[in-house]
């Protein structure tokens, strides 16, 4: 496991907690709020007491089954006929609870809920066994656990396998998971998406919790990138393999802004004490710099998802009228009504008040007293032509319609070519941006060529980040107060000014952090490229020229998979424009070994369901049930250890890495009851196909997946199961892995490492799976 970041210097030590200490119970109530809401007439007076005692209840739990269409199925089908029915008039101390049940909106129940006591939960066998599944499924990646409202912005994206689509906001990643499995939805056999997803976000530590979260997709059309949304930079792409130069523009963009959240008062208790009239002021110009810069980067023709988790007009319909309005004719609400048709949802505003932050309505712009004019925009207030805009198109989500938290969406379509408004302002201020850009540069590479690449830099960067991480969490919770660019007309602009000069663009371009490892592609007739490529038999049509490597070393360690489309942005002229933090799929891993072997590259088990389309059946093997548990059950199986059937063929393996295939269907005994799984076959809840990698040693083999991985399989298959010595979590070089292992404990989902036993197979080479 990484390095956690270093404390920030000179900070006080950090109290600890009492575990007996009893929390308050927060009040809730806030009567600053509910006069403001009911006055800006979100709904009836009839329909109020219903939705104000709402927000006091908790939020259920909610759920939803990721992965590749064939692969979510089986979970899915796994909860709905192994679970649910043994989950049903379940009663403990009087308490008795509904079963989990399928969001009723939500495509091929794939999305669940279920609120259920912690009494029952730990009081019930059935709940247990549930319980203990999800946990299993949710370690690997299989289960998401997501609110179920936040499922909504990337339904209604509308996603192709063809679109390029960004994600402009999208720590910690979970819609972004939805818009991968959308793109790899047709599961073509040897066949890469020609899409692309780009996750950004402008908080550094967050880019890295996208990466955690969308581990388990291991999509080779995925780019993380770290930059302030607003600004996100244009670039000249490279050309394809047809000779076309595609435009750095998007078919797809999602817009999920930073907000105040207070509609998310069921799961955030505090907002009921700390929510102010003030607390949208700050965020409302920054959202509309999001959703324009989005729209900029939006093809004509193409869709934009603009949500947010706020109940507040000021982030929602105002932002939505002042976009529509700045495209002049270029943009339109999308009418979605027809779309998820079992959603509840209630139509956006097409009138506001607004309030100062003392709670006085202010009729408009102009009645703002002088010296509080820095604080407020024109397009904070309703326009004039709101009703011509169809804000009524917009959904507004309420938590006593389906029981769940709120949410604000609009779905905008680009009709015609966006004109920024001040042209002449904008140019200007590229032009300036530009010079910024390549000062900055020739001063970091200045910097990285007088400093030795050392374990003490690393940490002195990882000091610095820390203290501006601070500052931007500060920021972000008071709000930004600094003001961007108003329209013209705006007579607040000096005022806005004169307070806080305007920041280059290269000081807000991202936020601060670790110099990212290069990104080298390696030639189709590279020496290590062509020595897996012939070990493992690599079928001709797969684009051997899209592996890359993140080091400049002589010996490559890692080998990593992308797509066309992000090859292109990658080989860029203008790619130091673009703060790339991650990107690819691990496919092979160089693996030191005592033995001798024709190959010391293995595949990466993140990599296995990409390359099985494309590798011959030279290195895989058929295996069943019984081989499978042996390796699950024994930490360093002999093949002597192995049914006699197969023990020659494993025998006649050569030394080094190997496939193994597991095909329930194909098992001889699969009717047999399961041990463990009532109701089940002898393969529990594994349905579909499994593939592994697997090291053959001298005289014994080793199944190369991480301690998670084989304690979700052995719980599905109703076993148990020995963890994997030799299956390192951690140990990979560079602040990426670092900084990834370190947002990966912020979300208490750290991997593990494991010490090697005495009994291990002497020829055993370590298999260490970077974090």
């Amino acid at each position: 496991m990484g390095r956690r970041f270093s404390k920030r210097k000179n900070a006080p030590p950090r109290k600890e907690r009492d575990p007996n200490e009893v929390y308050a119970e927060v009040k809730k109530e806030n009567e600053q709020m509910e006069e403001y809401y009911k006055a800006q007439n979100i709904m009836s007076e009839e329909e109020w007491p219903t939705f104000w005692n709402h927000l006091k209840v908790t939020l259920p739990t909610t759920f939803r089954i990721t992965g590749t269409r064939s692969h979510a199925v089986e979970i899915r089908d796994t909860v709905k006929n192994a679970f649910v029915p043994h989950l049903s008039n379940i009663s403990v101390d009087g308490t008795v609870a509904d079963p989990p049940r399928p969001l009723a909106w939500y495509p091929d129940d794939l999305g669940w809920h279920y609120d259920v006591p912690r009494t029952l939960l730990k009081k019930s066998p059935e709940y247990a066994k549930f319980h203990q599944f999800l946990v299993a499924e949710t370690e690997v990646g299989n289960i998401s656990r997501q609110e179920a409202v936040s499922m909504i912005p990337p339904l209604l994206l509308d996603v192709q396998p063809q679109h390029w689509v960004m994600d402009m906001c999208a720590a910690p990643g979970s819609k972004t998971a939805q818009i991968i499995e959308m793109v790899h939805a047709n599961e073509q056999h040897q066949v890469v998406p020609s899409g692309l997803i780009l996750a950004n976000d402008a908080d550094y530590r967050r880019s890295h919790m996208l990466i955690h979260q969308t581990k388990r997709l291991q999509s080779p059309c995925l780019m993380v990138t770290n930059h302030d949304a607003s600004m996100m930079p244009s670039l000249k792409l490279a050309p394809n393999k047809s000779g076309e130069v595609i435009p750095f523009e998007f078919d797809r963009v999602l817009a999920d802004v930073p907000c105040s959240g207070d509609a998310t008062l069921r799961k955030n208790p505090m907002v009921w004490t700390k929510w102010t009239h003030g607390g949208a002021m700050g965020l409302h110009q920054t959202q509309v710099t999001i959703l324009q810069r989005g729209v900029q980067m939006l093809k004509v023709g193409g869709r934009i998802v603009y949500s947010t988790c706020s109940f507040n007009p000021m982030e929602n319909e105002a932002v939505v009228a002042e976009m529509l309005n700045r495209a002049n004719g270029s943009l339109e609400l999308v009418d979605v009504s027809h779309e998820l048709p079992l959603l509840k949802r209630r139509p956006g505003l097409s009138s506001w008040k607004m309030f100062t932050k003392e709670g006085q309505v202010v009729e408009k712009f102009e009645d703002v007293p002088a010296d509080a004019k820095g604080r407020f925009y024109p397009s904070m207030w309703a326009p004039a032509n709101a009703g011509e805009l169809h804000l009524e198109r917009c959904l507004r989500v309420y938590p006593h319609l389906q029981d769940t938290g709120g949410f604000f969406v609009a779905v905008l379509k680009k009709t015609a070519p966006f004109v920024v408004p001040n042209p002449g302002r904008a140019a200007a201020a590229d032009a300036a941006a530009e010079a910024a850009e390549a000062a900055a540069a020739a001063t970091a590479a200045s910097s990285a060529a007088a400093t030795p690449a050392s374990e003490d830099m690393s940490e002195v960067k990882e000091d610095t980040q820390e203290d501006t991480q601070e500052e931007e969490e500060e920021k972000a919770a008071t709000g930004d107060k600094h003001k961007l660019d108003s329209p013209a007309g705006s007579d607040n602009t000096e005022t806005a000014a004169a307070k806080k000069p305007r920041l280059s663009r290269a000081e807000r371009f991202g936020a601060p952090g670790p110099k990212e490892e290069p990104f080298l592609f390696l030639d189709a007739d590279n020496a290590d490229v062509q020595l897996f490529s012939k070990f493992y038999g690599l079928d001709e049509k797969f684009p051997k020229d899209q592996f890359l490597v993140r080091s400049e070393g002589e010996k490559n360690k890692t080998i990593y998979f992308v797509s066309e489309a992000v090859k292109s942005i990658l080989q860029s002229e203008e790619i130091h424009r673009l703060k790339v933090v991650n990107t690819g799929v691990r496919t092979f891993i160089r693996q030191d070994s005592n033995s001798p072997t024709e190959c010391s590259f293995r595949v990466h088990s993140e990599g296995i369901a990409l390359m099985r389309q494309f590798v011959s059946t030279a290195r895989v093997m058929a295996v069943q049930l019984k081989e499978v548990l042996t390796l699950l059950q024994s930490p360093y199986p002999k093949i002597s250890e192995f049914p006699e059937p197969i023990q020659q063929k494993l025998t006649d393996l050569q030394t080094g890495c190997c496939i193994f295939e597991f095909d329930p269907e194909l098992e001889e005994n699969k009717d047999q009851p399961n041990p463990r799984w009532e109701g089940q076959g002898l393969t529990g809840f594994v349905k579909g196909k499994l593939v592994f990698p697997v090291w053959k040693a001298q005289v014994s083999f080793n199944m190369l997946l991480n301690k998670q991985e084989r304690r979700s399989l052995a719980m599905r298959l109703g076993v148990d199961c020995v963890d994997a010595p030799h299956v390192v979590e951690g140990g990979a070089k560079g602040t990426v892995a670092k900084a990834a292992a370190a947002a990966a404990a912020a979300v208490e989902a750290e991997t593990e490492s494991a010490e090697a036993t005495p009994e291990e197979d002497s020829t055993m080479p370590e298999a260490t799976e970077q974090a």
